[in-house]
C-alpha cells in the first residue's frame, strides 16, 4: 500500500512539473507577437539579411560573435525578414531550457530540483522579458546551461561519447554566441581539465577524450580569435560602469524584468535565504550548486578585471543572462533542500507576482496601439526617391530597418561625433550609408528629405537650414510605449542651393 502511494505521488509530481512547463511556456509567449524594434534588435534584423561571409566580417567589428546572427540568417532564408519569427526563436530557447529541467535536471538531481529549475527558468521576471528580445541572450543561456550539464556528467564519470559531443558542441557554440559565453566555456573547460589531470590514473580515458575535444574547440575558435582580440581594444560600444547602479543592476537583473523599480530589498532577502540554505547543507552534498555559484561570480570578476586592464567596461547586467542558467540551477538545488515547504512556496509566489506584474507591463507596452503609428505615417507618405537623414543612430537605425522592410529608400547616418562604427554598421546596409559631414550627403542632392530626430528636438533641421535653402513641408512627433522611443519626423524639400551666408 505504501509503495502504491509512493508511485501515485511520484506520478502526480511529474504531472505538476509538466503542467508548470506548459503554463510557463504560454506565459513567456504572451508578449512576443509584435513587430516593434529597439536599436539592438534593429541591428539583429539588419545583419540577418546579409550572407554568412558578410555576417562574419561585419560582426568582427561588433561586440558580439556570429552564431546567433547565423541562426537568424537561416531563419531569414526560410521565412524572410520576419520579426515575429526572430522573437519566437528566443522564446523557444527559453522554453527548451525550461524543458531541460524535466529531461536533465530532474534525472540528475531529483524531481524537486528539476521542478524548481523549470519554474524559475520560465517564471523569473527576466525570462518573459528576454524571451521576446531579438538578441542572443536566450540562446546563450540555453547553450551555456547545456554545456554545464554535460560537463558535470563528465566530472561524475557518467558521460558517454554522445555526452562529450554535446559538451564540446555547446561549449564552442556558446563561445561563438557571446563573449560571456567564451568566459563561461573557458572556466568550465579549465576546471574540468584540472580535475581530470588530478585524477588521471583513474580517468585516463576521459582525459584523452577531453584533450581531443578541447583541441578541436581551440582549433574551431582560432579563426575568430583575431576578431575577438581586436574588439577588446575598445570600440566605443561598451557600457559605462556606475555605482551603486551597476551593483543594483547585477543583483536584480533576474527579478526586475520590466518592472518600473528595482526589487533590491526582495532580491537581497532572497539571496540571504539562499545563503542560509547553503550553510545548512552538507559541504559534500552541495558541491554541484557551489560550483555553479562560483562560476557565476567568476564571470563577473573576470569581466571587472578585463574592464580595469583595458579601460573599457564590459560588465553589463543583461550579459549575465548567458550564465543565468547556472545561477538558476544553484538556487533550485538549495531550495529543493529546504524542509519548510511554506518558505519555498512563499518564494515561488513572490517570484510569480513579480513576474506577472512585469509581464503585464511588457504586454501593454508591446501591443500598444500607437507603437506602429510612425511606420503607418511613413508607409503612407514616403516616396521612392526620398532619402532619410539622421544624426542619432539609436532612433535612426530603427527607422532604417523598419522602412527597408517594405521600401528601398536610402538612409544616411550623419556621423557628426565621428564614432568608429563604419564597419559594424554595415549590418544596416545596403539601405544605410555613413557620412561624417552634411555636404557629403546633401550638396549634390535635390528633392525630399525625411529627418529623424529624438524627442521633440529640431537640431538637425536647424543645422541643415543654416546651410541650405529648404522648404519645410511638415513634422510629426511620435511617442512609442515600446522601449519609450520618441521620434520627431520632419519632411523637408531641398531645392539644390546653398545659403549664401555659409562660406
Amino acid at each position: 500500500m505504501d509503495k502504491l502511494k509512493e508511485k501515485i505521488n511520484k506520478i502526480d509530481f511529474k504531472y505538476v512539473h509538466i503542467a508548470i512547463i506548459i503554463l510557463g511556456i504560454i506565459f513567456i509567449f504572451l508578449s512576443v507577437f509584435h513587430n516593434n524594434m529597439w536599436f539592438d534588435e534593429s541591428y539583429s534584423v539588419g545583419i540577418a539579411r546579409h550572407s554568412f561571409a558578410e555576417i562574419w566580417e561585419t560582426s568582427s567589428h561588433d561586440v558580439h560573435p556570429i552564431f546567433y546572427y547565423y541562426c537568424l540568417h537561416i531563419l531569414y532564408l526560410v521565412f524572410g525578414s520576419n520579426v515575429v519569427v526572430y522573437r519566437l526563436f528566443s522564446a523557444v530557447c527559453i522554453a527548451l531550457l525550461g524543458v531541460i529541467g524535466y529531461t536533465h535536471i530532474r534525472k540528475d538531481f531529483g524531481e524537486k530540483t528539476g521542478l524548481l529549475f523549470s519554474f524559475l527558468t520560465l517564471f523569473l521576471p527576466v525570462s518573459a522579458q528576454f524571451a521576446g528580445e531579438i538578441r542572443m541572450y536566450a540562446l546563450g543561456m540555453l547553450l551555456g546551461t547545456i554545456m554545464a550539464i554535460y560537463a558535470y556528467r563528465i566530472y561524475q564519470g557518467k558521460s558517454n561519447r554522445a555526452g562529450y559531443i554535446f559538451f564540446g558542441l555547446s561549449s564552442i557554440l556558446v563561445a561563438y554566441t557571446h563573449y560571456y559565453g567564451l568566459m563561461l566555456a573557458g572556466i568550465i573547460n579549465l576546471l574540468l581539465l584540472i580535475y581530470l589531470i588530478k585524477n588521471r590514473k583513474e580517468r585516463k580515458q576521459d582525459l584523452i577524450i577531453f584533450l581531443v575535444m578541447a583541441g578541436i574547440q581551440v582549433a574551431l575558435y582560432l579563426p575568430w580569435l583575431i576578431s575577438f582580440l581586436s574588439n577588446l581594444k575598445g570600440t566605443g560600444f561598451w557600457i559605462t560602469l556606475t555605482f551603486p547602479g551597476t551593483i543594483y543592476d547585477i543583483l536584480t537583473i533576474q527579478y526586475a524584468g520590466n518592472l518600473s523599480f528595482q526589487p533590491i530589498i526582495l532580491s537581497t532577502a532572497f539571496y540571504a535565504y539562499i545563503v542560509y540554505l547553503i550553510f545548512k547543507t552538507n559541504k559534500d552534498e552541495r558541491k554541484p550548486a557551489d560550483l555553479c555559484f562560483i562560476i557565476y561570480i567568476a564571470v563577473i570578476i573576470i569581466a571587472l578585471i578585463i574592464s580595469a586592464c583595458l579601460h573599457s567596461v564590459i560588465l553589463l547586467n543583461r550579459y549575465l543572462l548567458v550564465v543565468t542558467g547556472l545561477l538558476i540551477f544553484g538556487i533550485s538545488f538549495f531550495m529543493a533542500k529546504d524542509t519548510k515547504k511554506w518558505r519555498v512556496l512563499t518564494v515561488c509566489a513572490t517570484i510569480l507576482i513579480l513576474s506577472t506584474a512585469s509581464n503585464i507591463i511588457t504586454i501593454k507596452e508591446n501591443y500598444n496601439k500607437n507603437n506602429r503609428d510612425f511606420m503607418a505615417y511613413l508607409d503612407e507618405n514616403i516616396e521612392d526617391d526620398d532619402i532619410i537623414v539622421y544624426s542619432n543612430a539609436i532612433n535612426g537605425e530603427v527607422i532604417t530597418t523598419e522602412v527597408s522592410q517594405n521600401h528601398e529608400n536610402i538612409s544616411y547616418f550623419y556621423n557628426k561625433e565621428k564614432w568608429r562604427v563604419e564597419e559594424a554598421y554595415k549590418a544596416f546596409g545596403p539601405y544605410m550609408e555613413i557620412k561624417d559631414t552634411l555636404p557629403e550627403i546633401l550638396d549634390n542632392y535635390t528633392g525630399r528629405i525625411w529627418l529623424v530626430e529624438s524627442g521633440n528636438t529640431h537640431e538637425l533641421l536647424e543645422e541643415i537650414s543654416d546651410k541650405y535653402q529648404i522648404t519645410k513641408i511638415e513634422d510629426k512627433q511620435f511617442k512609442n510605449k515600446y522601449k519609450n522611443y520618441e521620434y520627431t519626423i520632419e519632411l523637408i524639400e531641398k531645392n539644390g542651393t546653398i545659403n549664401s551666408k555659409v562660406d
